[in-house]
């Protein structure tokens, strides 16, 4: 047997997990790799990254609808449907508190959403306190992102990194040859789905590295949150670039979608690329990722505050 899936099926529960527990919380964990903090209110469960000082929001689950979409750009996730609207296999890398996959599980039934995370804690606060319970089609396996791409031959449709660490995500998921690595691991008509922070000078790094891999690139603006979802294939045609070409918001969405994602809003957040600050931007390989150094100036290239 694979020895990928092997460890994915060794992480499945015998049972259905049990419901959270009821009442509200708040814990705090350090690990290894993260210190996460994880709080109910009411129907809300957070969980969250402290570092250098603050908290950044990792994911967050409404325990009375666990399909509604609650941080704003887990739904923009779902742009990848115009260029790649079928996607039998999809690859996650960062499972957070799951918040992207139930609603995903539960409109492609079919399909498989195999997450890789690195921190088992994470895992184990996203079943315990956050209700989410692996399966044969959505399994998690523990492991770093970048050695279970370079390991594991299998292709997918949609490959998607969501890989944060307090607000950043690790050097080595940022740089040109791991994107490389990613488009080797694409189907013909594959996307590479990247979740990208626009608030730091990181952000035209991270966008001139992808174009330098894919030679066709769209984004979709999370308005007012500082998200952008990075689109990306390895193709030259046919075009991706022209929205009056992608299949129409009413022919990808699901009854499941209503009152939970609404595919208009998220083709309305298409929004151009910033090409003259990028100029003076460099790709990030694994000899030069400066990520957390970008990622302490603000996009105006003024130091952030201390």
């Amino acid at each position: 047997m694979n020895t990928f899936r092997l460890l994915s099926l060794l992480l499945l529960p015998l049972a259905v997990s049990a419901a959270v527990p009821a009442g509200d919380f708040v814990e705090s964990h350090d690990t290894t790799y993260n210190s996460l903090t994880v709080e109910r209110r009411g129907n809300l469960v957070e969980m969250r990254a402290r570092a250098r000082g603050s908290e950044a929001l990792e994911s967050a689950i409404d325990l009375n609808d666990p399909l509604r979409l609650v941080v704003h750009y887990t739904r923009s996730l779902y742009g990848a449907l115009f260029i790649q609207p079928q996607p039998k296999r999809v690859l996650m890398i960062g499972l957070g508190g799951a918040g992207f996959h139930r609603l995903f599980a539960a409109s492609y039934p079919d399909s498989l959403l195999h997450t890789v995370e690195l921190d088992a804690k994470v895992l184990e606060l996203c079943e315990r306190r956050m209700g989410f319970t692996p399966t044969a089609k959505t399994p998690v396996t523990i492991m770093d992102g970048r050695m279970f791409v370079k390991r594991n031959k299998e292709q997918w449709d949609w490959l998607i990194l969501d890989a944060f660490r307090g607000g950043f995500v690790p050097p080595h998921l940022k740089t040109e040859e791991f994107y490389r690595e990613c488009a080797a691991r694409l189907t013909d008509r594959g996307v590479f789905v990247s979740n990208l922070h626009a608030t730091s000078q990181l952000y035209f790094s991270d966008l001139k590295t992808i174009r330098a891999v894919f030679p066709q690139v769209v984004l979709f603006e999370t308005l007012g949150r500082g998200n952008v979802i990075a689109v990306a294939v390895k193709y030259k045609d046919p075009i991706i670039t022209d929205p009056a070409k992608w299949p129409t918001a009413e022919a990808l969405t699901l009854p499941i979608h209503a009152g939970r994602l609404d595919l208009k809003e998220v083709r309305n957040e298409l929004t151009l690329f910033p090409s003259d600050r990028m100029k003076t931007a460099r790709v990030l390989t694994d000899d030069f990722a400066p990520v957390e150094f970008l990622d302490t100036l603000k996009a105006n290239n003024t130091d952030a505050k201390k």
